[in-house]
């Protein structure tokens, strides 16, 4: 085997060597590959002269790019999404993308994006084809056998994905240009959000005959917190001092696996509960321990052991860990809920985030506040989810208005 570094030594010439005992040349030198983002050593022995070393890194040079222009003619839209994927895994390693993340890019490339456009050439991908892969998801947006529709927002999400992925594409020269983001994503239809109603909340709660549900339902109602966030906490995010009782969110349960991270950094604010809610709480951890549940983990039963997002807990030891309850869980037990109070709408763990913001609109809390509550990065979040709440009382106050004008009529100038 050469060694470089003991037998040879560097010339002026870039990546030529001259050995030391018998004055030939050698050659090392790197070559990227754009495409598949990998690098290849070329190494090479025993050049008469310079010019002939010269010579191979130049033919290696041409060689080596028609190789890669030749592999970029054939490759097709579903290898290079594969190596999408494989850079984005990279992405979750370094903490830039979740896990959960590339698991709903691969999961709507699956369904929707590869069966359609996975076998084209990808420097053939043109708007047409955009268009006609536009077309086809129209016809599952109103197509209503075996529940398959498609909502305006899942639309949006998979022309957002595709699009991102044909950005990547572009910067691996893949493609000139994005024809997604030339053709346009769908339009934005502005749909009214769903939400319980306090009176609704209230007739809801009549029927609720377990501690446990009872807790989870006033916790929603009265934080907003997201479904992960609730099953992600433990008994060290609700502290109690003399300003009042809070629960600091740091973690996430997400897909049967710990996250210790929050969505985003507004989200690891302290957030104060109500006494009601609190109340209901120390009521849940009495329960608890009457039934010997023993978890750091605040929605837990004593069934499996969790998976765990950090290598150490992979380990077996001798604690025993307690199956959290599923988002599919909570899920079922609301529409129980629902369907026993009689109330015909369709509403989900995160629909209890929409009901804690119209509850603070009715309070006549304000945007910002609204904000800082639930723990929006930007307030234009808040204002594009929730401003359209503000119309009744933008009525009331007309109302209002109409009212003092008349009672104050008699006594005026106008």
């Amino acid at each position: 085997m050469i060694n470089y570094k003991e037998d040879y030594k560097k010339t002026t010439y870039d990546y030529i060597y001259k050995h030391k005992n018998n004055g030939t040349y050698a050659v090392q030198f790197n070559l990227f590959n754009k495409v598949y983002n990998k690098r290849a050593k070329i190494r090479k022995i025993n050049f008469k002269t310079i010019k002939e070393a010269q010579d191979f890194i130049a033919d290696e040079r041409i060689k080596f790019k028609n190789q890669e222009e030749k592999m970029d003619k054939h490759t097709t839209f579903s290898k290079a999404f594969s190596n999408y994927i494989e850079e984005c895994k990279i992405e979750v390693k370094k903490g830039n993308l979740s896990k959960s993340t590339v698991r709903g890019k691969e999961t709507i490339f699956k369904n929707q994006i590869l069966p359609v456009l996975g076998r084209i050439k990808i420097n053939e991908i043109r708007e047409e084809h955009i268009l006609k892969f536009h077309d086809d998801l129209l016809s599952m947006k109103n197509l209503k056998e075996n529940d398959k529709t498609l909502s305006n927002q899942t639309l949006i999400k998979i022309h957002k994905q595709l699009s991102a992925f044909l950005n990547y594409c572009v910067r691996k020269k893949l493609l000139l240009y994005n024809p997604a983001g030339r053709v346009g994503n769908f339009k934005k239809v502005k749909i009214e959000k769903e939400y319980l109603t306090y009176q609704e909340f209230m007739n809801l709660m009549f029927f609720v005959d377990d501690i446990r549900d009872y807790f989870i339902l006033m916790l929603l109602f009265n934080t907003g917190i997201r479904i992960g966030e609730l099953l992600g906490i433990t008994k060290d995010n609700i502290v109690t001092t003399e300003a009042g009782t809070s629960l600091t969110i740091n973690k996430t349960y997400y897909n049967g696996e710990i996250r210790y991270k929050a969505k985003t950094e507004e989200s690891i604010d302290n957030m104060y509960l109500d006494d009601i809610t609190v109340k209901a709480y120390h009521e849940y951890i009495q329960n608890r321990k009457d039934k010997n549940i023993d978890s750091d983990f605040i929605f837990s039963h004593n069934k499996n052991i969790y998976k765990d997002s950090r290598e150490d807990n992979h380990k077996e030891n001798s604690q025993e860990h307690y199956k959290i309850l599923s988002d599919r869980a909570v899920r079922d037990m609301i529409k129980k809920y629902l369907k026993l109070a009689n109330i015909d709408k369709n509403i989900t763990p995160h629909k209890f985030r929409h009901s804690h913001a119209a509850l603070l609109i009715s309070l006549g809390k304000q945007l910002e506040d609204i904000k800082t509550r639930l723990r929006h990065k930007d307030i234009r979040t808040t204002s594009n989810d929730y401003g359209h709440m503000y119309q009744e009382k933008k009525i009331s106050l007309a109302n209002d208005l109409t009212n003092f004008f008349e009672e104050n009529r008699q006594n005026s100038n106008f």
